[in-house]
């Protein structure tokens, strides 16, 4: 839907037609989703995507405030502590970033492999 041409009311009438049996696969798609075991809702990856940054925006904060130069600049001197829940939150943000990434292809491959064969026959 991100590609259809504004020019006309036309074009826009044709686009959306062309753009319903897609639209309606999501639909149901995300349907069968929500009534899965393990709901993965767009709503869900989503949050999921706010969370992993909000703990990226963590790890720089702790490491502008703790971190401190010496010599002029050239080293960084960072206290065991910092290392230690920076490597935590690191752990942390690289496996909720896994599982974004592993149910965002798990919510859409049923949807790419649907279009792909609808555009195959036609």
């Amino acid at each position: 839907m991100r590609s259809a041409d504004r020019e006309s009311h036309a074009t826009k009438v044709n686009d959306l037609l062309a753009a319903v049996p897609d639209l309606i696969d999501e639909m149901n798609h995300n349907e069968k989703l929500s009534k899965a075991t393990i709901k993965i809702t767009p709503a869900r990856l989503t949050g999921l995507k706010d969370f992993s940054s909000v703990v990226g925006i963590i790890i720089n904060f702790i490491c502008v405030y703790h971190a401190a130069r010496k010599y002029h600049f050239k080293v960084l001197d960072i206290t065991d502590w910092v290392v230690y829940y920076i490597g935590i939150l690191r752990w942390v943000q690289g496996s909720s970033s896994f599982v974004l990434i592993f149910f965002f292809a798990i919510n859409k491959m049923n949807l790419i492999t649907k279009k792909a064969w609808r555009e195959f026959v036609s």
